[in-house]
C-alpha cells in the first residue's frame, strides 16, 4: 500500500505550524552558538538557519534574552528532569550519584551539539551580558540543589557520611563533572572518557561512604 498522495494529506493545522517553526528556531539556536556563541548570534541569523525571517523569531521569544532563556530551560528540563530524575529514580545516596555521573557523561556523547552550545554560553556567562549570567547562575543553582537532595538523601540513610556539609559537596560534584566536560570537549583525543568516568565514581565511593 502506498500512502495518499501530497494533496490528498491532510494540511498541517497553525498549531501545529506553530510549534514546528519553534523547534526548527531553537533548533538553529543551539547550532549557531555552538560555532560562534551567543554574542555574535542575532535573531536574524537563527530566522535564517532556521528558514525564516528574524521577524518571526522575534514574535515567538520576544527578544534574544527570551530565546536563550527558552533554550536553557528546555536543555536544563530534558537533561535534570527528564534523564537525571528518570535515571536516580528508586536511587538514594551514592547510587543515585553514580547514575548521575554516567548520565551527565553520556550527554557529552550522544548530544554533543547541545552540550557544546552549552558549554559555550557558561564561557560567556563570565563575561559583561547580564541575561547569561542570571541563567546560568539559576542553572548551577539548580544542578547543585538537585545534588544536594540526592547527598542529604544518603546521610539521612546512613550510606553517606555525616561529617559533610552537603551544599560544599554538591559544589564539588557539579565542578567535576563541569571539568571533565570541559576538557573533552576542547580536545576529545586528551583522555578515554570511561576511564575517567570509571576513576570519578571510584572517588566519589571512597570519600563519601559512611
Amino acid at each position: 500500500m502506498t500512502g495518499p498522495a501530497p494533496s490528498e494529506r491532510p494540511r498541517r493545522t497553525q498549531v501545529e505550524r506553530t510549534a514546528t517553526a519553534h523547534r526548527r528556531m531553537i533548533r538553529a539556536a543551539i547550532q549557531l552558538i555552538a560555532r560562534q556563541g551567543y554574542t555574535k548570534t542575532s535573531l536574524a541569523q537563527v530566522g535564517k538557519e532556521a528558514g525564516y525571517t528574524g521577524g518571526l523569531v522575534s514574535h515567538h521569544f520576544g527578544s534574544k534574552e527570551g530565546l536563550l532563556r527558552e533554550l536553557t530551560g528546555r536543555i536544563a528540563s530534558r537533561f535534570y528532569t527528564d534523564q537525571i530524575q528518570t535515571a536516580t529514580r528508586g536511587r538514594v545516596g551514592i547510587d543515585a550519584l553514580l547514575v548521575t555521573v554516567d548520565t551527565y557523561l553520556n550527554e557529552l556523547i550522544v548530544r554533543e551539539e547541545r552540550m557544546r552550545a552549552l558549554y559555550v554560553l557558561m564561557g560567556e556567562a563570565l563575561g559583561p551580558v547580564a541575561e547569561i549570567n542570571e541563567v546560568f547562575a539559576e542553572l548551577n543553582k539548580g544542578f547543585r540543589l538537585t545534588t544536594r537532595r540526592l547527598i542529604e538523601e544518603g546521610m539521612e540513610s546512613g550510606e553517606i557520611r555525616s561529617d559533610l556539609d552537603p551544599d560544599a559537596e554538591a559544589g564539588l560534584f557539579v565542578g567535576m563533572l563541569r571539568g571533565v566536560a570541559l576538557q573533552w570537549m576542547a580536545d576529545r583525543g586528551c583522555f578515554d572518557l570511561d576511564a575517567v568516568g570509571s576513576s570519578l565514581k571510584d572517588a566519589l565511593r571512597r570519600h563519601l561512604a559512611a
